[in-house]
């Protein structure tokens, strides 16, 4: 694959607006579709920024003002050293909310964004109209720490005991030594989108690897939600879809879903945890669906 085969700057739709607010003291970046639709917040995973949430967004901009904003540490958005606790992503996602002066949001969210609209419902219970987490990390976790609760053996399996926030930093650290054609092909996840056709896709993410900070390992560090703590303080009707996975992680998922008075679980068959890429389709229609009756 030639250098001249990728490209250069990721795909926007130059209609889309960009701009950003400052959060104390912290500069939020985003980009904003406009029109007289209901505003639409768009929070990106652990890697991401907004931009990766592009062929979501265009789906969406026919109805609503859709807002995607790149967290602090990635994208266009400072890099503090510190600040990546849940208390403080909640309070950077209401502070761009109040900073664009938008009411009745509907907030949606994506692993570590799906952690972060889930969180800034329990915090602020009347400030969104809806909340959509999608394949949140909140649930990966606590499904995690069940799992090692009934490991009679108490051994981790790997047996490795690595830190999973040096693990971080060693894989931005990574990206960031490679230039973006060189990620669209030594990345298994950007070379196989490419490969696949979606080189728009493909392009995005090189971008956000390329921008992210390594100080977002804090994340890691700071950890999740607790679901069991704060699930029942969300009172905005709430869809969470889930990735398929087995039995047990579902009977679990249940079990937290069910201390939200009104959510609904939708678990999409074949999906891994970037549930609207593997399965576009499906995903949007759940989400219309939920979307219609709010």
């Amino acid at each position: 694959m030639s250098n001249t085969e990728v490209p250069l700057e990721s795909p926007v739709p130059d209609r889309w607006e960009e701009g950003s607010v400052d959060v104390d003291g912290v500069r939020l970046h985003y980009t904003r579709t406009g029109g007289d639709g209901p505003p639409l917040v768009v929070a990106h995973g652990v890697f991401d920024d907004g931009p990766c949430r592009t062929p979501l967004v265009r789906t969406l901009e026919g109805d609503y003002d859709v807002i995607a904003f790149d967290a602090r540490g990635h994208g266009r958005s400072d890099a503090p050293d510190a600040g990546y606790g849940v208390a403080d992503r909640v309070a950077d996602l209401t502070g761009l909310i109040d900073a664009l002066d938008l009411t009745d949001a509907i907030l949606l969210g994506h692993s570590m964004g799906g952690d972060t609209v889930l969180a800034t419902a329990a915090a602020h219970p009347d400030l969104p109209r809806a909340v959509v987490a999608v394949d949140p990390a909140c649930l990966l976790a606590h499904n995690e720490e069940r799992r090692d609760e009934n490991d009679e053996s108490g051994v981790d399996e790997d047996g490795d005991g690595d830190d999973p926030a040096a693990g971080v930093r060693d894989q931005i650290l990574w990206w960031h030594d490679h230039s973006k054609a060189e990620l669209f092909e030594a990345d298994e996840g950007i070379a196989g989108h490419a490969a696949a056709g979606d080189r728009d896709l493909a392009s995005l993410l090189a971008d956000a690897r390329l921008r992210v900070s390594p100080n977002i390992a804090a994340v890691f560090e700071e950890g999740w939600l607790d679901p069991a703590e704060r699930f029942p303080e969300i009172t905005a009707p709430t869809l969470i879809l889930r990735a398929d996975v087995d039995e047990r992680a579902r009977d679990l998922d249940r079990e937290r879903v069910d201390l939200i008075d009104d959510a609904r679980l939708v678990h999409v068959d074949g999906a891994g945890h970037c549930v609207f890429r593997d399965r576009r389709e499906t995903a949007t229609r759940e989400l219309r669906a939920f979307l219609d009756e709010v």
